[in-house]
């Protein structure tokens, strides 16, 4: 990047950037090193990709009423775009589902999958927090690096808009000259201190993961892409959690389409379902409230390399309020009770981190 960006490599002085401008920050996993810049915001036109330097943020539904986003490092003389005036994000009037709702929902999805062509289907939900206020934000970002040093950790800032914080553990695509690198990532249970053994994993787990897995090699197989080797499934430690992950590795060729393998990967059979369009129907009119960027894909690009991720374990605050995303996959082997468990145990990576912060800061959280 260049000198005259201002760019965060030591965290000084970026949590004073809160009130006044926007930016976005971020820590890929496995590294230490945190990067970030103050940002100018524009919005990402479909069949584009940025041509320089950015950070991309786009939604769980790219025709939904959210944007995709682009964010640009401001130089020191550059004006805002104005993105903040033209754009506004109101607090939802919805309630937050109750366990017998979001139970009584996983039971009408098995009920489908048993009697129609559904496969799998993605319920979420919001989980509204009473804490922690937004200005915590950076130190909870610094918390979950801390605590999560295998995820992708960011935080996306617009003043007056929102804010977006999460620490997600699955890669939508990694591309670095003709190399590529995606990731099948799904069924879930607690961390409880010994990786399982892949014989371990239920049917239904097993099941859910080879779904996902069996798209994205589906997905290159229609691109033309044979040059393919993957890894798995094996147990993955994420925080507090398990998951089956498979990680495939492929070549492209030059001049190809990256944006076209972007938007028949995203969403994957991992936070939508199968049938793709039936699950993606079937989500929009069960789930009662947008997903907006939860669930949706984000990253760095630059002319030499774009590495996107999906946005799961993520909160956000708009009007001042936070609410975190969680969800699960349901097959048609799903039980409600364990499905409901599984949301609860995902809240837990944020939770944790927020009530440990709200009592170092003698601030009390109740967030279920």
């Amino acid at each position: 990047m260049k000198k005259n960006l201002e760019i965060i490599d030591t965290l000084i002085d970026w949590p004073s950037w809160m009130n006044n401008h926007s930016f976005v920050v971020w820590r890929k996993p496995g590294e230490k090193k945190y990067k970030g810049f103050k940002a100018s915001v524009e919005i990402l036109h479909e069949g584009l990709l940025p041509e320089k330097e950015a950070f991309i943020f786009s939604p769980f539904n790219a025709a939904g009423k959210y944007p995709a986003l682009v964010l640009y490092p401001k130089t020191v003389d550059s004006e805002s775009t104005g993105f903040e005036k033209t754009f506004t994000s109101s607090v939802p009037n919805d309630l937050p589902d109750e366990k017998s709702t979001y139970c009584e929902r996983v039971e009408t999805l098995t009920r489908m999958m048993k009697e129609g062509s559904l496969h799998k289907c993605v319920l979420s939900r919001r989980i509204d927090n009473d804490g922690p206020d937004e200005s915590l934000a950076p130190d909870l970002f610094i918390q979950l690096g801390n605590r999560y040093p295998d995820a992708f950790v960011s935080l996306v800032h617009i003043p007056g808009v929102y804010t977006w914080l999460g620490a997600t553990p699955e890669r939508l695509l990694k591309v670095e000259h003709q190399k590529a690198h995606t990731t099948a990532l799904a069924a879930t249970r607690r961390y409880e201190g010994v990786l399982p053994d892949i014989s371990d994993w239920n049917v239904k787990e097993k099941e859910e993961q080879q779904l996902v897995t069996d798209y994205i090699l589906k997905v290159l197989g229609d691109n033309h892409i044979d040059s393919i080797e993957y890894d798995g499934p094996r147990s993955m430690q994420a925080g507090n959690l398990v998951h089956l992950k498979t990680d495939i590795h492929f070549s492209i060729p030059p001049r190809f389409q990256i944006l076209k393998l972007i938007k028949e990967l995203h969403p994957t059979p991992a936070v939508c379902g199968l049938p793709k369009e039936e699950a993606l129907k079937v989500i929009h009119s069960i789930e009662p409230y947008d997903r907006e960027y939860y669930a949706g894909f984000m990253g760095p690009v630059s002319q030499d390399e774009l590495e996107l991720f999906v946005n799961l374990r993520c909160m956000r605050w708009v009007g001042g309020k936070p609410s975190l995303f969680v969800g699960g996959g349901i097959t048609a082997a799903s039980v409600p009770e364990q499905e409901w468990e599984e949301t609860y145990f995902k809240a837990h990576t944020l939770l944790d981190v927020i009530e440990k912060l709200c009592n170092l800061a003698g601030k009390n959280q109740d967030a279920l």
